[in-house]
């Protein structure tokens, strides 16, 4: 074994004397061989609703709470004239669709009661549409016909008395 080996922590003096060439190394160049091309992992949803862990770190739709209180809202609605049904009606119909949409495209992202309220208020939201749909279009029906035969308006009215 060699003096400098055996004391290292000894303080020796530096002699200049000796010259040695440092080594150095190019800045801007990198290795001679190149790494090997690695792709990234891919991309992993989580696991449908029900499965490993029971839905863990799934979320509601959006608009499914909405939708659905839009639509169960727009049924009795029919009954006033068909206005507000109808406003009620396309709106649940639209906030629904688009969820189930949203949710057909990443099925793990969501859980899937948030799917089923999305779906009952665009199907409820659908029917009132066309509930209210055929009720303005009655109420049109009566109005016209009221305004082009009075007289058999007239009978009408008094038969019911």
């Amino acid at each position: 074994m060699s003096e400098e080996q055996e004391n290292p922590q000894e303080n020796k003096p530096i002699d200049l004397s000796k010259k040695e060439e440092p080594v150095v190394q190019p800045i801007n160049e990198g290795p001679v061989t190149p790494p090997p091309f690695q792709q990234p992992p891919p991309f992993q949803q989580p696991p449908p609703f029900g499965q490993f862990g029971g839905g863990f770190g799934q979320q509601n739709l959006p608009n499914a709470t909405a939708a659905l209180v839009l639509g169960i809202i727009a049924l009795p609605a029919c009954c006033f004239y068909g206005i507000f049904g109808l406003i009620f009606g396309i709106i649940a119909w639209i906030l629904g669709s688009g969820d189930m949409k949203k949710y057909q495209l990443n099925p793990g992202l969501y859980t899937e009661s948030s799917y089923k309220n999305a779906k009952a208020g665009k199907i409820c939201g659908m029917i009132a549409t066309i509930l209210s749909v055929l009720t303005i279009l009655f109420f049109v029906l009566v109005i016209v016909g009221a305004i082009t035969n009075p007289q058999m308006y007239d009978d009408f009215i008094r038969g019911m008395k």
